[in-house]
């Protein structure tokens, strides 16, 4: 809604942004935080040049959730509070664990290939020497300026099905082993 005072624009925006944290509130939501009030001028494109149409006042938040699971009926309850745009949605604290979880599963995965390559020649993968942990974007060939390598079958996830909720992590390593002597060597 536009206004044609400056003054005017911000009292609608200070009324949905009570209302907004009066929803944060009752949805027990304890870490979020408001934006002091910013006020833009509004001008529409018309017969070859802007003309002012009025101001807008805007009031940002910032909140934090921990259970992703209620995200959906919060979201419904704060744009029902007034609220009218949604800027970004991050997940940080679950993608650190993620991100955690897939450099350890890389190293697994690195140690069981090095086996499986060191049995068919009779060896055995020793102690690491080196890891190098290794962009997956540029293993997957999505930056430019590096060597395109298409993932083995086997790396590839069955049935990865695009989900709204779900974030795509990966993470890749390169593992130097000692190979040791087998039973035949």
């Amino acid at each position: 809604r536009f206004e044609l005072a400056p003054m005017a624009a911000s009292g609608p925006a200070r009324l949905a942004a009570q209302a907004v944290h009066a929803c944060l509130q009752q949805a027990g939501v304890k870490d979020f935080g408001a934006s002091r009030v910013t006020l833009s001028v509004e001008t529409r494109y018309t017969g070859g040049e802007n003309k002012f149409v009025g101001y807008r006042a805007r009031i940002g938040y910032s909140v934090v959730l921990g259970d992703l699971d209620r995200a959906e009926e919060l979201l419904a309850g704060l744009i029902a509070a007034g609220a009218n745009e949604l800027t970004s949605v991050t997940f940080q604290k679950r993608l650190k664990e993620a991100r955690a979880d897939a450099r350890r599963r890389a190293v697994a995965a690195a140690r069981e290939k090095a086996e499986l390559y060191c049995a068919a020649a009779g060896a055995l993968a020793g102690k690491v020497l080196a890891i190098d942990d290794v962009s997956p974007d540029v293993l997957s060939g999505r930056q430019e300026g590096h060597v395109h390598r298409e993932p083995a079958v086997d790396d590839v996830e069955e049935g990865k099905a695009l989900d709204p909720g779900a974030i795509a992590v990966g993470a890749a390593v390169y593992v130097v082993y000692e190979i040791e002597p087998g039973e035949k060597g």
